[in-house]
């Protein structure tokens, strides 16, 4: 994945310093980020609503006429009662940096690489999030219109999660206690618990990685950091050196930044690659040759 930049104090800083700098999503230039429609309030039994199937199949159940699940329903949402997250906390709490699939996007270079006056920098999505500990990548969707966010959903889905898992962990250790076979059990607690995550996962991604259809020629990928915090100022997470696969000069940028650079990423490490984009000749592409 790849990450443009313009050549100032800060982009310096951050590549010296093997830092990402994460900012709250109010200073990016879209005005609709992060902007999804929030329901709340959990569906009547039966009431035949998408929302009351969709908080059915969170449960895991598939069919919404399920007779275990309509017998059971109201005893089961009234102990979930206070357990809807607060979805507006949750995204103010994000701090968020952008990346983007390909080096050569023309319209990247002019946005966020100065014209190819910038720089551009490759990096290697495992081992950046192998450093984090509460940042997940997400790709950007674009739709239409903006993401509906159910917290009834959501209130399902985490309790979900930490059923399976205590769940896991106690047949875990009454198997090793009892030195009986308990296999088959833990595997059912090990999908409950991926299904979950997975599906909870995706809820995020509507809510803090949905961009409008007119920014798709941007291909974006987003690191997001999603610790609670109760202030809107941006964070910096550093990564691995090892994360940098390679660095590629605008053909433009001038040759006092971009020996600059060139000296920075030669005492991080030899493995680095020191690419050039530059404009091809009779088209408006875009082509990434060797330094």
């Amino acid at each position: 994945m790849f990450k443009y930049f313009r050549f100032d104090e800060w982009s310096i800083r951050n590549l010296r310093e093997n830092t990402l700098y994460l900012n709250h999503h109010s200073f990016f230039n879209d005005p609709f980020e992060c902007r999804c429609e929030i329901r709340t309030g959990f569906p009547k039994l039966g009431d035949g609503s998408s929302r009351f199937a969709d908080v059915l199949r969170a449960w895991g159940f598939e069919k919404a006429d399920d007779e275990v699940a309509l017998e059971n329903y109201d005893e089961y949402m009234t102990s979930l009662e206070g357990a809807e997250p607060d979805i507006e906390y949750y995204i103010d709490s994000a701090r968020i940096t952008c990346f983007s699939r390909r080096p050569d996007n023309l319209l990247m270079w002019a946005h966020y690489g100065d014209g190819l006056r910038g720089f551009c920098i490759e990096f290697d999505e495992g081992r950046i999030l192998d450093s984090q500990e509460s940042a997940n990548l997400y790709e950007v969707l674009y739709a239409e219109t903006p993401s509906v966010v159910d917290a009834s959903v959501m209130a399902v889905l985490h309790d979900q999660w930490y059923y399976n898992n205590d769940a896991f962990f106690e047949t875990e250790t009454l198997s090793k206690c009892s030195g009986s076979d308990k296999g088959f059990e833990l595997s059912l607690y090990e999908s409950g618990i991926k299904d979950a995550h997975d599906q909870i996962q995706q809820l995020y991604q509507k809510m803090l990685a949905t961009k409008p259809i007119a920014w798709s020629y941007e291909e974006e990928l987003r690191l997001i950091d999603c610790s609670q915090r109760e202030d809107s100022l941006g964070i910096t997470l550093p990564y691995p050196v090892s994360a940098i696969k390679s660095v590629v000069f605008g053909e433009k940028i001038s040759s006092d930044h971009e020996q600059a650079i060139v000296e920075i990423v030669s005492k991080m490490s030899a493995s680095i690659e020191l690419k050039r984009a530059v404009r091809v000749t009779g088209s408006f592409d875009i082509h990434i040759s060797a330094f």
